[in-house]
């Protein structure tokens, strides 16, 4: 049923996510300009909710067009759509792959597998464990409920779901095993998801806005954001690795002080044990006005004290070592994790240190110098060279002067 909407009473697609894959206003700006000259608003879909209210399955930058050219309502096809029906509208006429599309999307579709509004073909029995997830999670392996959990999906099954952009083209013209396979936008979206749900430190989607690499100017490809995940992913490994064997070292010379206080508790009880032993035979001793033996005893009980206070002296020194060996764990362990925080810092520096030292530029300006340039071209080059010189000792340096000093930048010649 074709129906006219008041504008102020459509809403977005529930799956729809704004904050993930915002509004584009060059593409507004451009369906404004052809709303004169076009059947644009033909073939928009939505469903009409009890409060009279219309969720359109698609199309939010055609409303967000009308709003800004001052029309009131629109022509909405009205249909009977359920929850799975109004993502699958979503992701089929959004099929461009880009990441945030591809992350939008994807996220949505897990969440309606969680809530049994979408259903999955099950993985193959011969699927990886490491590659099947279970909604609403989006690590793998991280059941969602009883018997590894009731929603399992891998990024193939999802993306035969989807279809569209989202499964690879066969390169033989046949399918692999009869199954089509998921494009790297949908693994790199999962591996974002995961990353996320995980709350990875160092891990931040502005490192992935670098350089418009992405199609959208924003984004890198999905190949480089896997090798970015991988990267993250092998670092964090290695982190845990290092932290669980600090942690087991610790718990090792704790153990060794526990034991060691166990002993002395020990020895100490059979000390006295002794003690009192030899004083109730002391005690016999000199009733039987035995001088001798009293004598005797009264030596071993003087030479078992002294035996005692200069083991208990030793076992104060073995213990002020096991403590400072667990002090000294404790903060290895404490520099180690600030060392692994910082890493991701360090590459950023690395990188940045390594295109400010590359040499291929003064062998472009050496070549360079060596051609017949015009006079004004080499006024051209030094004004250049000067103003980068500049911006290096005023603004870039200034950056980190601080309260350390800055060194004094030198010129290279070659």
């Amino acid at each position: 049923m074709l129906k006219m909407v008041p504008l102020s009473k459509i809403k977005d697609n529930p799956w729809r996510n704004l904050k993930r894959n915002p509004i584009e206003q060059n593409r507004v700006d451009a369906i404004e300009e052809s709303i004169d000259t076009t059947e644009f608003w033909t073939g928009v879909y939505g469903r009409e909710l009890k409060d009279g209210t219309v969720e359109i399955a698609f199309g939010h930058h055609r409303v967000e067009a009308a709003k800004q050219s001052g029309l009131k309502e629109i022509s909405v096809e009205i249909q009977d759509f359920s929850n799975g029906e109004m993502l699958r509208r979503m992701s089929r006429e959004n099929l461009r792959g880009d990441l945030p599309g591809s992350i939008e999307i994807v996220e949505a579709a897990v969440k309606a597998l969680a809530s049994g509004d979408i259903v999955l073909e099950v993985p193959d029995a011969k699927t990886r464990k490491d590659a099947i997830r279970y909604a609403p999670s989006f690590v793998p392996g991280k059941a969602s409920g009883p018997s590894g959990g009731p929603h399992p999906y891998t990024a193939d099954t999802l993306a035969r779901y989807l279809g569209g952009v989202y499964v690879r083209k066969p390169r033989t013209g046949r399918e692999e095993n009869g199954k089509k396979r998921a494009q790297e936008s949908v693994s790199a979206a999962l591996a974002i998801l995961e990353l996320e749900e995980r709350k990875i430190k160092g891990f931040s989607e502005k490192v992935l806005q670098v350089n418009g690499v992405g199609p959208d100017g924003r984004y890198m490809g999905a190949k480089k954001v896997l090798e970015y995940v991988a990267d993250i992913k092998a670092r964090e490994f290695k982190a845990a690795e290092r932290a669980e064997k600090s942690a087991e070292e610790i718990a090792a010379e704790k153990a060794k002080q526990e034991k060691l206080a166990a002993d002395i508790k020990a020895r100490q009880a059979q000390e006295k044990k002794d003690h009192d032993e030899l004083l109730s035979q002391r005690v016999k001793a000199a009733a039987k006005e035995n001088a001798k033996e009293s004598k005797r005893l009264s030596d071993e009980i003087r030479r078992k004290a002294e035996a005692a206070e200069a083991k208990a002296e030793a076992d104060k020194i073995k213990m002020a070592a096991l403590e400072a060996s667990v002090e000294a764990k404790k903060a290895a362990a404490v520099e180690q994790r600030k060392e692994d925080e910082y890493l991701p810092i360090r590459r950023e520096a690395d990188r940045i240190i390594h295109i400010l030292e590359r040499r291929d530029l003064s062998e472009d300006l050496k070549a360079l110098s060596r051609r017949p340039l015009t006079l004004k071209d080499r006024e051209r080059v030094w004004e250049a060279i000067d103003d980068l010189a500049g911006w290096l000792t005023s603004w870039a340096a200034a950056q980190f002067s601080g309260p350390v000093k800055a060194p004094k930048l030198k010129r290279r010649t070659k």
